[in-house]
């Protein structure tokens, strides 16, 4: 096992800390206005403002999100880029309760999709629990540089394969359970019945082939990445957290963060949703090589 000290960074922005109190400010009245007030399993306060601050500085002309759910960060990415494009792809588009006028909704997976002729500075937005690994390939396939992963999940966390399980080198072992074999294995014998009925039916093993992630541990993927990347970059949290759903995370190498952005001091001059300020997942923001 490879352990590394985190947090992991590679040619990080010359974002300051002035600048995270001043747009802090900002976002903490845009958020009030925010059309899902209950978002348990979605995107919450950290992650959101994180995600705007982002949006501000790099100012794309094409933003395409992966992973709609409710619909709270297609209005995020309206609010903040309002003469921005935005596409929004989730396979299930059923729980929207915000719909945006503006987007273009597809139920197509991202890397199904034909992004021929896109803006250069077009930035995509991942928050599909879908191996990171893979998702950097196909961005580096379409040529999309600037890429934002909502939950990069430490070492032996998480429901799929993270960027920081690639940088400790721990793989990721997808416990399966009962519900989740059954499911797996009607589709595939679903694609089977398919493929004896019609002839020319051409079997397409995707979706059971993303049902099972599994990844080895291994040290090349590290490697790959830091060839590939001009950035790497954990967005910090909001406030010193040494306790999650994971508990106390005092000496857990594993669950090093940055200097949070908020001190005793100045979180006072804020008045944010308390119950929602540890809900962090180091978000990251990476930038890939031409």
């Amino acid at each position: 096992m490879n352990i590394k000290s985190f947090p992991y960074n590679k040619n990080e922005p010359n974002w300051t800390s002035a600048a995270y109190l001043k747009e802090l400010r900002l976002f903490e009245e845009i958020y009030k206005t925010r059309p899902v007030n209950e978002n348990t399993h979605g995107m919450l306060f950290p992650h959101m403002f994180a995600l705007y601050f982002i949006l501000k500085k790099i100012k794309p002309k094409l933003i395409i999100e992966s992973g709609v759910y409710r619909g709270q960060s297609t209005w995020l990415i309206e609010k903040t880029c309002p003469k921005s494009e935005i596409i929004s792809i989730d396979v299930d588009l059923s729980k929207r309760k915000y719909f945006s006028k503006k987007a273009k909704y597809s139920d197509i997976d991202f890397k199904f999709h034909d992004f021929k002729n896109i803006p250069k500075d077009t930035l995509v937005f991942f928050d599909d629990h879908q191996n990171h690994y893979e998702r950097l390939k196909q961005c580096k396939w379409f040529g999309i540089k600037n890429i934002v992963f909502e939950d990069n999940y430490p070492a032996f966390r998480g429901d799929f394969y993270t960027l920081r399980h690639s940088i400790d080198a721990v793989g990721f072992n997808h416990r399966l359970t009962i519900k989740s074999m059954i499911k797996t294995m009607y589709l595939f014998f679903k694609i089977l019945l398919k493929k004896k009925i019609n002839s020319k039916y051409y079997i397409n093993l995707s979706n059971i082939i993303s049902r099972l992630r599994d990844v080895a541990p291994n040290n090349v993927d590290f490697k790959v990445l830091q060839n590939n990347i001009d950035t790497y970059f954990e967005f910090p949290p909001l406030i010193n957290i040494t306790k999650n759903k994971w508990g106390d995370l005092t000496n857990q190498k594993f669950y090093q963060y940055k200097k949070p952005i908020l001190n005793k001091s100045n979180i006072k001059k804020f008045n944010l949703p308390q119950n929602e300020l540890r809900s962090y997942n180091s978000i990251t923001y990476i930038k890939l090589i031409s």
